[in-house]
C-alpha cells in the first residue's frame, strides 16, 4: 500500500509538500523555490505533488536548505539529478559541511533507518534505491540579509539562526508574512502541544535565535516537522522559550540530584519517541544525552533568559 499525500495550499503562493512529519515547501512567484531538502523517501512524493500543482519544474530555480541534518538534505541529490538546473542555497557553514566527503557514510545510515520506519507505517512502498552520485553541493552561499526575489512581489530574506545547528538559517517572506525556520524551536507536536527543545549546538544561541525570529513580522511559521503554525507566531515562540527553560532546568536539577545522565537520556528518548515516532530511537537517545551536556555546559555561567 502507498499512502497518497496531496500538496497543501497554505497561501496562493506557498504550498506544503512532502509528508506531515517531513514537509518541504514550495514558494511561487514568477520563478519558484523549494525550501527544505527532505529525505530520500519523500523525493517521489514531492515530485508527484509538484505535478499535481501543475507548475513547470523549470520555473523552480532553487532548493533552499535550512540546515544540514540528514532529514533535511536527503531528497536534494535526487531533485538535482531529476532537474539539473536547480541551484542549492545554504549558509556558509552548510556549504563547508556539505563539501565534506565523509558526510555520505553518516547520511546513508540515518536516511535508510528513517525510510524503514516510513515503510513500516505504509507511507512508502519500498526503500529508495542508492544513487551513483550524491550531489549535496551548495551552489549559492547565503549570508545574513541576502534576498531571493522570485518575482510578483515574493522575496525571501535570509536570517542566521544558530543554536539547533550552527549552520541553520531561516527564510522570511514579508509580503505574505511567511517565516520558514527549520528546527529553530526544536520538535513540536501540535496534537500533543508538546515541545522537545533541540539546542544541540548551543543553548544561548538557540534562545537568542528564537527571540530574533519572534521579532520578525510573520503571519505564519513553517516548521521542518509537522507543518505550519497559523496562530499567533509570537505566542508560539514564547511557548517554545518556556518549554526550553523548563527542559534545561529539569536537566540541571536531575543531574545535580545525582541521577545518571544516561538513564535520564534513555527516559527522555522514550518520551520523544511518543511524540516523534518517525525518528530512530538510538539517535534520539544520543541527542538527549547531548542536550544534558549542553545544559551542564552553561550551568551557572551566563544562563539565558527564557522570556520574550
Amino acid at each position: 500500500m502507498h499512502m497518497r499525500f496531496s500538496p497543501k495550499t497554505i497561501t496562493p503562493n506557498f504550498y506544503q509538500l512532502g509528508t506531515p512529519f517531513f514537509p518541504m515547501y514550495l514558494s511561487i512567484g514568477e520563478d519558484a523555490m523549494l525550501i527544505e531538502g527532505g529525505i530520500s523517501a519523500t523525493f517521489d512524493i514531492v515530485a508527484e505533488q509538484i505535478q499535481m500543482i501543475g507548475i513547470d519544474p523549470q520555473r523552480i530555480k532553487y532548493v533552499a536548505l535550512t540546515h544540514t541534518h540528514t532529514d533535511h538534505i536527503g531528497a536534494l541529490p535526487r531533485l538535482k539529478a531529476l532537474w539539473p538546473h536547480l541551484k542549492t542555497i545554504g549558509s556558509p557553514l552548510a556549504a563547508k559541511i556539505l563539501s565534506n566527503g565523509k558526510l555520505l557514510n553518516q547520511f546513508h545510515g540515518v536516511d535508510v533507518s528513517i525510510s524503514k520506519i516510513m515503510q513500516s507505517k505504509e507511507e512508502i512502498e519500498s526503500l529508495p534505491d542508492r544513487l551513483e552520485n550524491y550531489d549535496f553541493s551548495v551552489d549559492i552561499v547565503a549570508q545574513e540579509g541576502d534576498c531571493f526575489d522570485l518575482g510578483n512581489g515574493i522575496v525571501w530574506r535570509v536570517h542566521a539562526i544558530p543554536g539547533h545547528s550552527a549552520c541553520q538559517i531561516a527564510y522570511h517572506e514579508e509580503r505574505e508574512g511567511t517565516l520558514t525556520i527549520g528546527d529553530a524551536t526544536g520538535f513540536y507536536n501540535p496534537e500533543e502541544k508538546a515541545f522537545w527543545p533541540n539546542y544541540f549546538d548551543s543553548l544561548p544561541g538557540y534562545v537568542e535565535s528564537i527571540k530574533k525570529l519572534a521579532g520578525l513580522s510573520a503571519n505564519r511559521v513553517a516548521l521542518s516537522h509537522n507543518g505550519v503554525i497559523e496562530s499567533d507566531p509570537r505566542e508560539f515562540f514564547g511557548k517554545a522559550l518556556k518549554a526550553t527553560g523548563a527542559y534545561h532546568q529539569e536537566m540541571l536539577a536531575r543531574t545535580a540530584g545525582g541521577e545518571d545522565p544516561q538513564a535520564i537520556a534513555l527516559e527522555k528518548a522514550k518520551w520523544v519517541q511518543g511524540i516523534a515516532d518517525h525518528m530512530p530511537f538510538s539517535i534520539m537517545t544520543v541527542l538527549c544525552e547531548l542536550l544534558i551536556k549542553q545544559s551542564q555546559r552553561i550551568n551557572g555561567n551566563g544562563a539565558p533568559s527564557f522570556d520574550l
